[in-house]
C-alpha cells in the first residue's frame, strides 16, 4: 500500500513524487540487465569456456609472439623456421575449431552465424583482399594473412555467441595481461629483447616490446578491459595489475597509446558511466597528474621523442602518400596484395618503416579501392553505433564495448593490423557486439517512452486525487 503523497515503487526503484512534472526513470545497470534477459538479449550471460576454446582464443590473440628478430624479406621469400611452423600450427588449429563449431551447428540444424551489417562489410572486405592474392608478388604471404583475418572474425563471433560477451571480455583481458607480464619479465631478465633506444637517448630507454608485442598497445587495451570488466578493482590483484599496465604504458613512450589512454579517461570524466571504481580511478589519476604538473615533476615527452616528428606522424604521412600513389598507379581496384604490398614498396620510401603503419593504408595498398571502401563503411557504421550507445546509455556493458572500439580504431589508424593480434581481436569483437547493442537500444527506446507516459499518467491521476479527494 502506497503512502498518501508518494506512489509505490512501480518501475525498478523509481519513486514518483506528487506535484512534480519531471520524474527520472533510472537506467538499469549491469546487475539489473543480467537478471532481465529481455533487456540485452541472449548474449549477456557468463559461461566458462572449454580448455581448448580458451587456449585457441588466447594463442590467436597473442599473435603468437614472434620471439626473434627476422629479416623482413624472409616472409616475402617464403622462408620457414620454427616460429613460422608455430604460427601455422596455432592458426591451423583455430581454423579447425571454427569449422568444427560450424559443423556442429549444421548437424543440429541451427543458424550458422548471426551476421549483421558490419560483419557483412567485414566479410566482403576479406573477399576483396582474397582476390588480391592473384596479383600479389608474395601470394602465399597474402593468402595466409587474409586467412588469419577471416579466422579472427569467425572465431570471435562464435566464441562470443557460445560463451557470452563478458566471458569474451575477460578472456581478452587475460590475453593482454599475459602479454604484459611477458614483456615485464623480459624487461628484467632479457632486457635487450624488449628495450630500445629512444630518439634523444642512445641508451635503452624505451620499452618497445620487441618480438613479443607492442608494449603501448597491449598496456592501453589491458587498462581499458580491466577498468570496464572487473567490478572489484580495489582488491590486491587488480590494483597490482593496473599498476603494471600503467608502468608499461609510461615506459613504452608510444604517443598513440598515450593519446588513446587520454581519450578513454576523458570519456570517463565526460560521460561518467555507471562504473564507480572506474570513475574513482579516473579522478585519482587526473589529480595525480595535475599534482605532478603543478610541482613541475611531470616528465616531458620531448626529452625522449622528437617533437618535430609529430606533424608528420613519424614520417607516416609521407609513407601513406607513397603507398597510395603506387597503388593507384599500378592496380587501383584490386591492390597489390594484402600485407605484401607495403613490405615490397614501403622500403622504397623509407627502409626504416617497413610496413604501412595503418590498417587503412594496409587495406588500400593491398586490396585496392574496393576493399578500402568496404573498410570505411565498416568503421563508419561501427562509429555510429558506438556514438549512439555513448550518448544514450551509461551502463558498464555499453561503455566497455564502445570505449574498446574507439581504442582499437585509434591504434589501427596509426599502425596496428586487422588480421591478428590484440587489436584485431578487439576490433572484431566490437564488430560482433556493437550492432547487437545498437539494436537493443532501438528496441528499448519505445518501451521506455511508454513506461514514462504510463508513469506520467499515474502521477497526474494522483495529483488530481490530492486536489479533489471526492
Amino acid at each position: 500500500m502506497a503512502r498518501r503523497g508518494v506512489l509505490g515503487n512501480t518501475f525498478r526503484g523509481a519513486k514518483i513524487l506528487p506535484r512534480r512534472r519531471l520524474h527520472a526513470i533510472p537506467r538499469p545497470g549491469l546487475a539489473a540487465t543480467e537478471g532481465n534477459p529481455s533487456v540485452f538479449g541472449p548474449l549477456l550471460f557468463h559461461k566458462h569456456p572449454t580448455v581448448a576454446a580458451a587456449a585457441i582464443f588466447l594463442l590467436t590473440l597473442s599473435g603468437p609472439p614472434r620471439l626473434r628478430i627476422r629479416d623482413p624479406q624472409a616472409s616475402l621469400r617464403g622462408d620457414v623456421d620454427w616460429v613460422v611452423i608455430l604460427h601455422l600450427a596455432v592458426w591451423g588449429s583455430a581454423g579447425v575449431w571454427v569449422l568444427w563449431q560450424i559443423a556442429k551447428r549444421i548437424q543440429a540444424k541451427r543458424p550458422l552465424l548471426r551476421l549483421r551489417l558490419p560483419q557483412i562489410f567485414g566479410l566482403a572486405m576479406i573477399v576483396g583482399l582474397a582476390v588480391s592474392v592473384f596479383v600479389s608478388d608474395a601470394p602465399l604471404l597474402t593468402a595466409f594473412k587474409v586467412y588469419q583475418m577471416l579466422v579472427s572474425l569467425l572465431l570471435v563471433q562464435i566464441f562470443t555467441e557460445r560463451f557470452g560477451v563478458w566471458t569474451s571480455l575477460k578472456t581478452m583481458l587475460w590475453g593482454n595481461t599475459l602479454l604484459c607480464i611477458a614483456i615485464a619479465a623480459y624487461a628484467f631478465l632479457l632486457p635487450d629483447e624488449v628495450w630500445t633506444a629512444s630518439e634523444f637517448n642512445p641508451d635503452p630507454s624505451r620499452l618497445f616490446g620487441g618480438s613479443i608485442a607492442q608494449t603501448g598497445v597491449v598496456a592501453v587495451l589491458a587498462i581499458i578491459l580491466l577498468l570496464t570488466s572487473v567490478r572489484k578493482v580495489w582488491k590486491v590483484l587488480p590494483l597490482a595489475s593496473l599498476a603494471l599496465f600503467l608502468w608499461l604504458l609510461a615506459f613504452s613512450l608510444m604517443r598513440t597509446a598515450y593519446v588513446t589512454a587520454f581519450v578513454f579517461f576523458a570519456l570517463v570524466l565526460l560521460k561518467r558511466p555507471n562504473i564507480k571504481p572506474l570513475r574513482r580511478v579516473a579522478y585519482l589519476l587526473c589529480a595525480f597528474l595535475m599534482t605532478l604538473y603543478v610541482c613541475d615533476r611531470l616528465p616531458s615527452m620531448s626529452q625522449y621523442r622528437n617533437p618535430e616528428t609529430v606533424s608528420t606522424l613519424d614520417d607516416r604521412v609521407g609513407l601513406w602518400r607513397h603507398l597510395t600513389a603506387v597503388t593507384l598507379n599500378q592496380s587501383p581496384w584490386l591492390g597489390l596484395g594484402y600485407y605484401s604490398a607495403s613490405r615490397i614498396h614501403g622500403p622504397d620510401y623509407n627502409p626504416g618503416l617497413g610496413t604501412a603503419h595503418s590498417m587503412f593504408v594496409e587495406v588500400l595498398s593491398g586490396g585496392g579501392l574496393l576493399s578500402f571502401v568496404l573498410l570505411i563503411a565498416l568503421c563508419v557504421t561501427l562509429s555510429i553505433y558506438a556514438a549512439r550507445l555513448l550518448y544514450l546509455r551509461s551502463d558498464r556493458f555499453s561503455f566497455a564495448t564502445s570505449s574498446l572500439f574507439i581504442a582499437c580504431l585509434m591504434l589501427g589508424f596509426m599502425g596496428e593490423e586487422l588480421d591478428s593480434g590484440p587489436m584485431a581481436m578487439g576490433f572484431w569483437f566490437c564488430a560482433a557486439v556493437l550492432p547487437w547493442l545498437y539494436e537493443q537500444s532501438l528496441k528499448q527506446a519505445p518501451t521506455a517512452r511508454r513506461s514514462s507516459q504510463k508513469l506520467g499518467g499515474q502521477e497526474l491521476k494522483h495529483e488530481l486525487f490530492a486536489l479533489h479527494p471526492s
